[in-house]
């Protein structure tokens, strides 16, 4: 049994009291595009919203036209499109989409090593030229354009780089962490020493290699 056909055989006989047939049962449509996720009305109270609220857009000062025109313009051709959900397969596979991942939600835009001189008011740091096999190169920047194009890789206010979801939701998760825990009886005691274990080992990795001191992550 497929697992859409358990979940309508429990709709129908826990949630409608009806009787279940497989014959009977209609299977779901695939969608030939997938749904739009803006709204005329969501569009219209996003405009007002940003048109309130200081939004971080591709403009110095000294440009020609006032702010609330570049805006505008910057905005017009992102509400003409069609916003829609996309999700593809990665092309390395799941495993290598998570260390991707990690890697980049624990960091910031540009690590320390990449940085390599400041002098003349001009940062001037590493990097990598995909479209020339990823050759490494050093690029000399003002200062007030690298701190512009650092400050592109913050996120707004309320937004989050890992939002929970399930029993590891911010609201639910002292709660139902111990009661999994308690489900999952001798496992969980067996995972928690192991995970006990792996921490030992890696504050041990976490230790200045000059004076020994521990170190933290700065974001």
């Amino acid at each position: 049994m497929t697992q859409h056909l358990a979940a309508l055989r429990f709709f129908y006989v826990k949630t409608l009291k009806k009787a279940w047939s497989i014959t009977e049962t209609p299977y779901p449509k695939k969608a030939v595009h997938l749904p739009t996720i803006l709204s005329q009305e969501e569009v219209a109270r996003l405009k007002a919203r940003l048109s309130r609220r200081p939004i971080a857009i591709p403009w110095r000062p000294g440009a020609p036209g006032s702010a609330k025109d570049v805006l505008s313009s910057w905005l017009r051709p992102l509400f003409r499109k069609d916003w829609v959900v996309y999700s593809k397969r990665p092309f390395g596979g799941p495993q290598h989409m998570l260390h991707y991942l990690g890697r980049y939600t624990h960091r910031v835009a540009i690590s320390n090593h990449r940085l390599i001189a400041f002098a003349d008011g001009k940062v001037t740091f590493r990097w990598r030229d995909s479209a020339h096999n990823n050759e490494p190169k050093l690029m000399n920047l003002a200062l007030d354009e690298f701190l512009r194009r650092f400050l592109l890789h913050l996120l707004p206010e309320g937004f989050v780089r890992i939002r929970n979801f399930g029993f590891l939701a911010n609201r639910k998760r002292a709660t139902n962490l111990p009661l999994c825990f308690q489900l999952l009886g001798s496992a969980a005691t067996a995972q928690t020493e192991q995970d006990r274990s792996g921490a030992n080992n890696a504050s041990d990795l976490w230790r200045c290699p000059k004076c020994g001191g521990p170190m933290m992550i700065v974001e």
